[in-house]
């Protein structure tokens, strides 16, 4: 008997510290997270841009990577920072944010019900056995948007329903499983 076919909707915790760390590099006061006086030493920004492209690409590509908490996977984004000071504490803010009710609680939820349901008839109207969507607290998408099984989609792109109709679709049909 052929198992069924399994969505699964979760806020990844690889893909939105990477945005973490995305904006922090910004650094404009109304992105969050801005840190006045700058306090973590991030690799300059013609290394990190590429590097965060390629750690998001291959964070996608491997179907663990995307919910493995960061402690699991230290060696992976260390890289982005310049020493271990700067990456140990940029990891605790990140992890003091994300493990509270603001953080992927609150990004996991804001996805209702109907919401829900709308993106499961997706995925059944598309060949794929199984879906991994990655939520993201921030419009940026880093890389590219969908990888085999996983696919991301902003807070944003969600709110409105015909957006993340068509989102999906174009997604899904990007990589070639419509």
């Amino acid at each position: 008997m052929k198992p069924g076919r399994i969505l699964t909707v979760e806020a990844s915790d690889s893909l939105n510290f990477l945005l973490y760390v995305h904006n922090y590099a910004k650094q404009e006061k109304h992105c969050f997270p801005y840190m006045p006086g700058y306090p973590w030493n991030l690799q300059e920004q013609s290394i990190l841009r590429p590097l965060l492209q390629q750690l998001w690409n291959e964070t996608l590509a491997k179907p663990t990577y995307p919910t493995l908490p960061i402690d699991h996977q230290k060696d992976i984004f260390r890289p982005l920072f310049c020493d271990e000071h700067s990456f140990e504490s940029c990891l605790d803010t990140f992890y003091s944010w994300w493990g509270s009710m603001a953080g992927q609680m609150a990004i996991e939820r804001f996805v209702d019900q109907e919401s829900h349901n709308t993106l499961y008839t997706l995925f059944l109207l598309s060949n794929k056995e199984q879906l991994t969507i990655n939520l993201l607290y921030e419009n940026d998408i880093l890389g590219s948007p969908i990888v085999d099984n996983q696919l991301v989609l902003t807070l944003r792109e969600t709110f409105v329903r015909e957006e993340m109709i068509a989102t999906m679709q174009d997604r899904l049909t990007l990589n070639g499983n419509k």
